[in-house]
């Protein structure tokens, strides 16, 4: 059974997306410290996600350093609201309980734990809790609670702060996924972390592998992308331990045609600085241009 028409791989254009702000996004906690695979680099930090926007609820699995710290923060640049330790030296006890505050200034309590281990973390915001206990995979370390999808295939373009994203497998935290999610005519790419991503560093980015678009390939040169030519809802599920991406209609099983190196059949393609796809540019405007080839200039009508 034919799943879809084509899915390409598209050389597409890295474009300066001015960035929406992730403060707005409620379905975001960022997990920032020393005993965090990213530091205390804001651009590398990773988020928790909430299952829904109005949810209290923010849950991933990661690795944490034992006898560093960490934070929770409510956006992904310091000088907003914390979700911090409510004592001192706070560790979990023997339910992996902390209790939390939700603050701005005052005391800079953090979290840490007694034994380096990938770790499930749970904070609930209307209880100010958090569950952190030792996760069942242990394999490697976990580096990312979240990832995100982002391209013109998606409504929001290369927004990169408003990139979908795709939630974690707790049994395998390496795995990560999104059901039914719509998509129109377009290409789209994998985010890892939504600050550093808005610099357009490939380094925080999963490209299509050009030889096998059923493969992903992180910091890779080129910006190779995954292009939807049908609009539709799909289920998109990626898998970080074996770099292997599945891309399917939703409520489908497999992929039954995936093509690549088709670059030259697709047609010249117009979008606005913001990422946004235009049919028509208007006179005056300035324009990302996307040539057959994949190439990628800045236009003004």
């Amino acid at each position: 059974m034919k799943i879809f028409t084509k899915i390409a791989i598209a050389a597409a254009c890295v474009v300066t997306a001015a960035n929406v702000s992730a403060q707005g996004r409620t379905d975001l906690l960022w997990v920032l410290g020393d005993a965090t695979p990213s530091g205390w680099s804001t651009d590398d930090a990773t988020a928790l996600l909430a299952p829904a926007d109005d949810s209290k609820i923010y849950s991933g699995t990661m690795y944490l350093e034992a006898d560093k710290d960490f934070k929770f923060l409510t956006t992904y640049d310091f000088g907003n609201m914390e979700y911090r330790a409510a004592t001192a030296d706070a560790t979990p006890d023997a339910d992996g309980k902390v209790a939390l505050v939700l603050t701005g200034d005052g005391d800079d309590f953090k979290i840490h734990v007694t034994e380096s281990a990938n770790y499930l973390i749970t904070v609930d915001t209307e209880s100010l809790e958090a569950t952190i206990v030792k996760s069942a995979y242990q394999e490697t370390q976990v580096r990312y609670a979240s990832i995100f999808i982002v391209g013109s295939a998606l409504s929001t373009g290369y927004a990169v702060d408003k990139g979908l994203a795709m939630l974690q497998n707790p049994a395998a935290p390496y795995e990560f996924s999104v059901s039914n999610a719509s998509m129109q005519e377009g290409s789209f790419k994998i985010a890892t972390a939504l600050k550093g991503s808005g610099t357009w560093d490939a380094r925080y980015w999963y490209f299509a592998d050009p030889a096998d678009p059923t493969k992903m390939m992180p910091n890779a040169d080129g910006d190779n992308q995954w292009s939807i030519s049908t609009a539709g809802n799909y289920d998109v599920k990626a898998n970080l331990a074996t770099n292997v991406i599945s891309i399917t209609e939703a409520g489908q099983s497999g992929i039954s045609e995936i093509t690549a190196g088709a670059v030259e059949d697709l047609p010249v393609a117009y979008y606005t600085i913001e990422g946004r796809r235009v049919d028509a540019p208007v006179a005056g405007s300035l324009v990302i241009k996307v040539s057959a080839d994949g190439t990628a200039t800045k236009v003004r009508f």
